[in-house]
């Protein structure tokens, strides 16, 4: 069921038609769509069925349930977007510069960009403007790397002081195409390294990375700069092979570690049994269970990201990482 879950996904991320697709029965059905909720992509799961060849017998009460959440998801993606609208709007009347991070930001990049989920909105400040948007947001909770996290109209908003997710000394500007496409593909490599990551986030990069037209040499570089090239060619390498995104590099090295740890644990590692054992546990069992995490991710991090491990380990320490 993977692979045709697989299909349908890329269908509706790049709007193409399905010239044939085989006949499931209903329980089969059912695991794809459990697979969708997993990732978050239920959204993109209902834009791949409108895909099917004309005809196909699709389930009655498949497509009952998919319209019912896709109203659900479309409701709240809207709230999420208008609220990061008027907050963007409040902070720029007080003459600061807020940076939408992923969520509604990336959710632009979509042909349908209500259907992409959206849990919270993560605001970036520059540096020199930062205290002054918290002054602005009321009561904050502070957090160990920095950032502050308050509520507005229900929805989790945190802001932020860094918008990297990585350490180099050498990044792109912030705002540019490059700096929201290393912003993406650092955030995914951080929750690769601990608690695990889902398809949301990936395809929130293949569009970023398909619509921001950046040239291909310029990205290559802004990756080596930031000390990541080999992340990213496996990176890219799945982007291309189960996204369908153009390929960046020339060779490409399997696919299979990134598909495993997506496969294993869905949403920011939510699915995964040691992530699921870990959330009836006490605060104190749940960090256990996150460095544990982050310690089987050893040889992963070992590979792909060497220069962000003692970094990792710092946040780790403090508590960063959840």
């Amino acid at each position: 069921m993977t692979e045709l879950f697989f299909t349908l996904l890329r269908a509706g991320l790049n709007g193409t038609p399905l010239a044939s697709f085989p006949k499931l029965e209903g329980r089969q059905w059912a695991a794809i769509l459990d697979q969708a909720r997993k990732q978050t992509v239920v959204g993109l799961l209902y834009q791949g069925v409108s895909q099917l060849p004309e005809g196909y017998p699709v389930p009655h009460n498949l497509l009952f349930v998919l319209i019912a959440e896709i109203g659900q998801l479309e409701k709240e993606s809207r709230k999420v977007q208008q609220t990061a609208d008027a907050l963007t709007a409040e902070f720029q009347a007080q003459g600061l510069h807020p940076i939408v991070m992923k969520g509604p930001a990336v959710a632009a990049f979509y042909d349908q960009p209500l259907l992409r989920e959206c849990g919270d909105i993560d605001l970036y400040f520059p540096p020199e403007e930062f205290d002054k948007a918290t002054s602005m947001a009321g009561d904050v909770t502070p957090a160990p790397d920095g950032s502050v996290h308050y509520k507005r109209e229900g929805i989790d908003i945190d802001q932020h002081r860094l918008y990297f997710d990585c350490h180099s000394r050498k990044l792109p500007t912030v705002p540019s195409p490059e700096a929201t496409l290393l912003m993406l593909s650092a955030h995914i490599l951080k929750h690769c390294m601990g608690v695990g990551i889902g398809l949301r986030q990936l395809c929130d990069l293949a569009m970023a990375y398909k619509r921001l037209s950046v040239p291909p040499e310029d990205l290559r570089r802004c990756f080596r700069d930031a000390g990541l090239e080999r992340w990213n060619r496996l990176l890219f390498s799945f982007l291309h092979q189960y996204l369908g995104a153009e390929p960046l590099y020339d060779t490409l090295p399997s696919p299979d570690p990134l598909r495993k740890i997506v496969l294993e644990g869905g949403n920011f590692g939510h699915h995964s049994q040691a992530r699921e054992a870990s959330l009836y546990k006490s605060p104190f069992r749940r960090k256990l269970g996150t460095a544990g995490l982050f310690l089987r991710r050893l040889p992963f991090s070992l590979r792909y990201a060497k220069k962000e491990l003692v970094p990792m380990l710092g946040e780790l320490l403090r508590g960063n990482l959840s």
